[in-house]
């Protein structure tokens, strides 16, 4: 059995704890039972809140995770890191194959990960960043060693104290610049594709369509590679955190799942505190998707932020062109995996309370019309190469001839 502490940092920086998680060990199936229960000084705070709104309500109850591969609430597993920072994390500390489990890897990342909340047996550690731009060019050489498996430890401590927080399959390491927090996105040895600058391009052109998205520069790592920087949306400007919740959990999405962006747009009606900007926002980042061939629009790249005015949905990421082919998007559109004619993307407007059909297809031509006669000319910008642009031209132009809706 594993007993962890929880500790949440609010928007103004106060430090608070939260609760205590409890994982038991696993039975002869493997299955592990789990609990939660708030502390009683954090339910007496006057700006304590639920930290899953949906699932784990702010009362004095014990709640069952009720998640035998997991043994932790959903929303926990959220503070960790996918495949590449658990990779890490496992790697940084040794942890050996019997407590590879997610208890064990909230105890050994502690207050590293991304979001408000921390996890220890003892008193809450504050973790403080060490890598910085300067260290670009070396990060990107360790991420490489490590994806090669080339690396011997005594080689990795930056990329360990750097790397153990972000998500995702790609390396990704957390820096600080001039006192600004970024994440790192660097490139991998098996791109086919220059992703960063596709990702700076496409984060850029979804600027353009009102899409509300982090702050990203591409900054020079050595004589002819460049690295993805994008300004942390969870650290506020009094040193404090914001908590994150992704739609995976609050959809109580598991394994395989046949959810779509109204399915989002029902969890943004219940806990946003501005749900008319938060589901326009959806819709926008919906109808771009298609148009640009995002077709990697699961629920762990969708989340809902706590700040001090309350829930909303975060900034969009993780905003990329279709450069595997993948015809079907993550989540369906008017019941469509591969939505093949603007009208899906009419009849969904009513679930994001534009009931107008006549601005529902503004909207929607207006957004279609910004890529069209931008997306060539923005990715050119971010230099995107002439091979790659060649490539995707002929999937994105028959998007937006084919989604494009009649006057």
């Amino acid at each position: 059995m594993i007993k962890l502490n929880v500790w949440l940092t609010l928007p103004d920086g106060q430090l608070l704890q939260a609760g205590e998680l409890v994982s038991a060990t696993p039975a002869e199936n493997g299955a592990i039972t789990g609990q939660f229960r708030y502390h009683t000084s954090y339910l007496q705070h006057p700006d304590a809140f639920g930290l899953d709104p949906l699932h784990l309500p702010l009362q004095a109850d014990l709640f069952s995770a009720n998640r035998p591969k997991a043994g932790v609430h959903a929303v926990f597993e959220d503070s960790l890191p996918d495949d590449w920072g658990r990779r890490l994390l496992i790697r940084r500390f040794r942890i050996p194959r019997l407590k590879q489990r997610i208890p064990y890897l909230l105890k050994y990342q502690g207050a590293a990960g991304l979001g408000a909340l921390g996890f220890g047996t003892a008193p809450f550690q504050p973790v403080s960043l060490k890598a910085g731009t300067h260290d670009l060019q070396q990060l990107l050489d360790r991420t490489e060693e490590f994806e090669r498996d080339s690396a011997i430890d005594d080689d990795l401590t930056l990329l360990f104290e750097a790397g153990s927080s972000p998500g995702g399959a790609r390396p990704k390491v957390v820096i600080e610049d001039k006192g600004i927090s970024w994440l790192a996105k660097f490139p991998s040895f098996r791109d086919k594709f220059d992703m960063i600058a596709l990702e700076a391009a496409t984060m850029e052109l979804a600027r353009m369509t009102g899409i509300r998205t982090p702050v990203t520069k591409i900054m020079p790592c050595g004589a002819n590679k460049q690295t993805l920087l994008v300004e942390r949306f969870d650290l506020t400007q009094s040193n404090g955190r914001c908590h994150m919740v992704s739609m995976q959990t609050l959809t109580e999405a598991e394994g395989f799942y046949n959810l779509g962006y109204c399915d989002l747009a029902d969890i943004i009606r219940k806990i946003s505190s501005v749900p008319k900007q938060d589901l326009y926002q959806l819709f926008l980042q919906m109808i771009f998707n298609v148009v640009i061939g995002n077709t990697d629009d699961h629920l762990k790249n969708f989340c809902m932020l706590h700040d001090e005015q309350g829930w909303r949905l975060s900034p969009a990421f993780d905003l990329l062109p279709n450069v595997a082919m993948n015809r079907e998007q993550q989540l369906h559109i008017d019941c469509q995996f591969q939505p093949t004619r603007g009208d899906a993307l009419l009849r969904e407007a009513p679930n994001f309370a534009i009931k107008h059909p006549p601005k529902a297809r503004q909207i929607i031509n207006n957004s279609i019309n910004i890529i069209a006669r931008s997306w060539q000319q923005v990715f050119t910008k971010f230099k995107v190469p002439q091979h790659d642009i060649d490539i995707l031209n002929n999937d994105i132009s028959n998007r937006i001839t084919s989604l494009r809706l009649k006057k």
